[in-house]
């Protein structure tokens, strides 16, 4: 009698704690489930916050909540955890020392260099395809919408230095209406939810609230399909990157060079007139909550939003 044995590669990926930068490290493990196909099996560890983007992920048979504890028990409680396993390959985006005392053939630890853009460091460092890997695997139920005459704004954001000014969204929208855009949606978390009643008392039944109404990869969905995306720098733009959506991301006090997705040709930046060095001097006192994205200039974005729709003959 013949035994047929499934011989699986174990892989342990220990994501970062934001949904941002869960979203750039995406990259990898979809690469290693592209080259392997059905025969890979996926331990992730993850924050609570971006554990929700990999839900429709088929591969991952273990999820592992990582919360941070007082003097760093989380991670003797996640040694025990993962100890008894031993893996083929170790990912481990958090740059910790847990993955060199856990078993495994292979190990690598990201250590983020600060000088240079952080898409193109995890691209070269692991020789993804930007084409194939860039992406969220999702079920295709949630990329199910009547029509794709629409655009999405991420107006909000959880710092209010880096957040451009509300009325200037409402004016882009204005804009997008008159340009024969149907309906704008609104995206951010459920805590930003109270914020959209300026643009509904603005826009009518024109603009609609997806602050938190919704799944995460629905969103995705709904990027997938937008004519454009405009918003501050946020997991929401990165979202939309990987959507491989026209993006429009707006920058001020954070590092443009680091965190925008420069290596997609669907991405356009706007920025601040003061540079980043400049303006993050002023976010010295932590308890600022003026706004330092005032001088990005509408008419900048103005005229990508015309670049996007020429070029989609719209």
């Amino acid at each position: 009698m013949y035994y047929l044995y499934l011989i699986y590669m174990h892989l342990l990926f220990i994501s970062s704690n934001r949904i941002g930068d869960s979203l750039i490290n995406l990259q990898v493990l979809n690469k290693y489930i592209r080259k392997n196909k059905k025969d890979i099996q996926i331990t992730l560890v993850s924050g609570p916050l971006p554990l929700p983007i990999y839900d429709d992920y088929p591969n991952i048979i273990r999820r592992i909540i990582l919360k941070k504890e007082k003097y760093n028990l989380h991670w003797w409680k996640l040694y025990k955890e993962l100890a008894p396993f031993r893996f083929d390959e170790i990912f481990d985006f958090r740059s910790s020392l847990i993955s060199y005392f856990l078993r495994s053939k292979k190990r690598t630890v990201f250590k983020m260099k600060k000088n240079q853009n952080i898409y193109s460091q995890i691209h070269d460092k692991y020789e993804t395809d930007i084409k194939k890997d860039c992406k969220i695997f999702t079920d295709r139920v949630r990329k199910i919408f009547p029509n794709s005459n629409y655009a999405c704004l991420a107006p909000f954001a959880n710092w209010p230095p880096k957040e451009w000014p509300t009325n200037n969204y409402i004016k882009i929208a204005e804009y997008l209406i008159d340009k024969g855009i149907n309906k704008i949606y609104v995206l951010g978390s459920k805590e930003e939810s109270d914020k959209f009643e300026e643009f509904k008392s603005k826009l009518g039944d024109k603009v609609v609230n997806r602050c938190g109404t919704q799944h995460i990869l629905n969103d995705y969905g709904l990027l997938l399909k937008s004519r454009l995306f405009i918003g501050n720098d946020s997991s929401m733009m990165h979202m939309s990157a990987l959507a491989n959506t026209p993006t429009i991301g707006l920058f001020g006090p954070t590092n443009d060079d680091i965190y925008f997705p420069k290596i997609f040709e669907n991405c356009y930046l706007v920025r601040s007139s003061e540079s980043y060095n400049d303006l993050i001097k002023k976010t010295e006192n932590f308890t600022l909550n003026n706004c330092l994205m005032e001088d990005v200039a509408y008419n900048d974005v103005i005229n990508n939003i015309d670049t996007i729709l020429n070029a989609q003959n719209f």
